[in-house]
């Protein structure tokens, strides 16, 4: 959701907060609150999937699986990879992309 930056000098982005310092500070924390939240269940979430990426690894778990992945002009090939480092990979994409983002804007 977001809303045009001039109606009412507030600006809201999903997924990724951005928000104008002359918001009502309670919705200001509200909005951090749940920014850490989200972020905190993904920072566990890849967690766990690089901690069983490397697990799979450490046990020596065959296999071979090609991964190709497209997603807004960025691209991603894996090819003849075991499935450790597949979850590996999957786990630091979720740390990367649930990364803690808050940030005021200025309004003009």
């Amino acid at each position: 959701m977001t809303t045009h930056p001039n109606k009412n000098n507030r600006t809201f982005v999903v997924n990724g907060s951005q928000v104008n310092k002359s918001t009502d500070p309670t919705t200001q924390a509200t909005l951090a609150k749940y920014q850490f939240l989200y972020s905190l269940a993904g920072l566990v979430l890849g967690l766990a999937s690089i901690i069983g990426g490397i697990y799979l690894f450490i046990q020596g778990v065959n296999g071979a699986t090609d991964w190709s992945l497209k997603i807004l002009g960025s691209e991603s090939n894996i090819v003849q990879a075991a499935p450790g480092a597949i979850l590996f990979v999957v786990g630091l994409f979720m740390v990367f992309v649930t990364r803690y983002k808050y940030k005021h804007i200025v309004a003009k």
